[in-house]
């Protein structure tokens, strides 16, 4: 078990790392995107900030990423009304505040080093 300074010195050290925005574009996505969401928060690189787009689903892609995000604040969505992909994954790129951008279509998955080992060979 972690005491409360080991802890604070972790959080620091993610902290110290840059944030990724990762941008998901969501369309009646809500078979997936519960599965696509555990996988982006279960990356080894924690300083994330995980952006969905509602892009005007009709289905319950809204209920499910809103439960998702009160088990994990770095969740968060907008909503908009249907423009296809790449409006969706515009509107993410325009509220991120990472310094990297990464994208993940909502019925995908990552493996969990993919963010860690991108940064890293980002900052060589």
């Amino acid at each position: 078990m972690l005491s409360t300074s080991d802890k604070d010195r972790r959080d620091v050290r993610h902290f110290a790392q840059p944030l990724v925005s990762v941008v998901i574009p969501a369309f009646n996505a809500s078979r997936y995107i519960e599965r696509t969401l555990r996988s982006a928060g279960r990356q080894t690189y924690r300083n994330l900030e995980i952006i969905v787009v509602n892009d005007g689903s009709t289905d319950d892609t809204a209920k499910v990423v809103e439960k998702m995000a009160l088990a994990d604040p770095r969740i968060r969505m907008l909503s908009t009304a249907n423009r296809g992909v790449a409006a969706a994954r515009n509107t993410g790129i325009q509220e991120s505040t990472g310094r990297f951008v990464a994208f993940l279509d909502a019925d995908d998955l990552w493996h969990q080093t993919k963010i860690e080992k991108q940064v890293n060979a980002l900052n060589r």
